[in-house]
C-alpha cells in the first residue's frame, strides 16, 4: 500500500513537473492554440455538416472545413487588405498635394497646427516656442522612424504569417480529433459526464458569443463611422471606418479612436457643423451600437453579470493581448459553472 502511495507520488510529481517543461517549450505557440481553438468551436457546427458531407470521413472533411475556414477569412482579409491599401495611397497622394500647396511639408504641418495652437494660446504662452523649428526637428525624427517601422511592419507580417500557418494546421487535427480529445480529458476530471458536459458547453457558449459580438459591433461601428466621415466631407472615409471596425475591439475606449479625433480636428479648423455633428454621432449612435448590440447578441448565450464580463475582459487583454478579450469571458464562465457544480454537491440530498 505504501509503495502504491509513494508511485503515485512520485507520479504526480513527475507529471507536474514535465507540464511545466511542455507550458515553456509550447508557450510561443499560445496565441496560434487558442486561436485555433476559437476557430474550431465556432465553426464546428460547419464541420459536422462537412462529415455527414463526406460521409464520415473525418480526415478528408477536416481538410475541407479546414480549407473552407481558410477560404471564409483569406479572401475577406484580402478585399480588406486591398481597398485600405488603395484608401491608404489616396490619402498619401491628398496629403502629398496639400503639403506642395502649401511650400513644403513643414509649412504645411506648420499651418494645420495653427488653430490648435492658437485655442492652447488662450491658458498658454506659446510665442516662446518655434514652430517651425520643432515641426522640422520631429519631421526628420519621423522619417528617421518610418524606416525602422517599416522593418517593424515587415517582421510582424511574417510573425503573422507563420502563426496563421500554425493556426491552421492545429485547426485541421482539431477538426479531425479535438472530439476525441475532449472526451479523453472528460474522462480524466473527477466529475460527472453531465458536470463535465456542461462546463464544455459553457466554454463553447462563451465563445460563440464572444466571437459573434465582437464581430457585429465591429461591422456596426465601422459602417456607421465611415457614414458619418462621408457627410462629414472626410477624404479616406471608408479607411477611417475600416479604422472604426478594427479599433472597436479594444475594450472601453473603442472606435472613439478614430471618431473623436476627427472630429477635434474639424472643430479646430472652424468646421463646427461636421465636428459637432461627428461628435454627437460618435456618442449617441455609434458608441450605442456597442451597448445594444453586444448584449443582445453575448446575453442569449452567456449568463453573467456585465460589469464581470467587463472586468475579466479588461484583465484578459491586459495579461494577455487581444486573446484576452476569449480568454477572459472563458475564464469567468468556467469559474461561475464551478461554483455552482460545487455549491450542488455541498447541497444536501433532496429528501424524499
Amino acid at each position: 500500500m505504501n509503495s502504491k502511495r509513494t508511485t503515485i507520488v512520485f507520479l504526480s510529481v513527475v507529471v507536474l513537473m514535465v507540464l511545466g517543461l511542455a507550458v515553456v517549450i509550447t508557450w510561443p505557440f499560445l496565441k496560434p492554440f487558442a486561436f485555433a481553438i476559437i476557430l474550431a468551436v465556432v465553426f464546428y457546427p460547419v464541420h459536422e455538416r462537412m462529415l455527414l458531407a463526406t460521409r464520415r470521413r473525418n480526415g478528408l472533411s477536416a481538410l475541407f472545413s479546414t480549407l473552407l475556414v481558410l477560404v471564409l477569412f483569406g479572401v475577406p482579409s484580402f478585399i480588406i487588405t486591398t481597398l485600405a491599401a488603395n484608401e491608404a495611397v489616396s490619402a498619401a497622394h491628398y496629403l502629398s498635394r496639400r503639403s506642395a500647396e502649401e511650400g513644403g511639408l513643414t509649412l504645411f504641418v506648420t499651418k494645420l497646427a495653427a488653430p490648435l495652437l492658437h485655442f492652447a494660446g488662450r491658458w498658454v504662452d506659446v510665442s516662446k516656442y518655434d514652430v517651425h523649428a520643432i515641426v522640422t526637428s520631429n519631421a526628420q525624427k519621423a522619417s528617421l522612424a518610418t524606416v525602422g517601422l517599416g522593418a517593424t511592419v515587415l517582421g510582424n507580417l511574417a510573425r503573422f504569417t507563420i502563426d496563421a500557418l500554425i493556426t491552421f494546421v492545429i485547426l485541421f487535427f482539431l477538426f479531425r480529433d479535438g472530439k476525441d480529445w475532449a472526451y479523453r480529458v472528460g474522462r480524466l476530471v473527477p466529475l460527472q459526464p453531465a458536470q463535465v458536459s456542461r462546463l464544455y458547453r459553457n466554454i463553447s457558449d462563451t465563445i460563440v458569443a464572444n466571437v459573434y459580438g465582437i464581430l457585429s459591433v465591429g461591422v456596426a461601428q465601422g459602417l456607421l463611422t465611415g457614414i458619418a466621415m462621408r457627410i462629414a466631407g472626410m477624404p479616406s472615409s471608408l479607411l477611417l471606418g475600416l479604422g472604426a471596425a478594427f479599433a472597436s475591439i479594444i475594450p472601453v475606449v473603442g472606435s472613439s479612436l478614430v471618431w473623436a479625433p476627427v472630429a477635434i480636428y474639424l472643430l479646430l479648423n472652424g468646421l463646427i457643423w461636421q465636428g459637432v455633428f461627428l461628435l454627437l454621432w460618435g456618442v449617441f449612435v455609434v458608441s450605442a451600437a456597442d451597448n445594444i448590440i453586444r448584449p443582445w447578441v453575448v446575453g442569449g448565450r452567456v449568463e453573467l453579470h456585465p460589469m464581470v464580463l467587463l472586468f475579466f475582459i479588461l484583465g484578459g487583454v491586459e495579461a494577455f493581448g487581444f486573446i484576452g478579450l476569449f480568454l477572459g469571458p472563458v475564464v469567468a464562465s468556467v469559474l461561475a459553472a464551478l461554483f455552482a457544480i460545487l455549491r450542488e454537491e455541498l447541497s444536501p440530498p433532496a429528501v424524499g
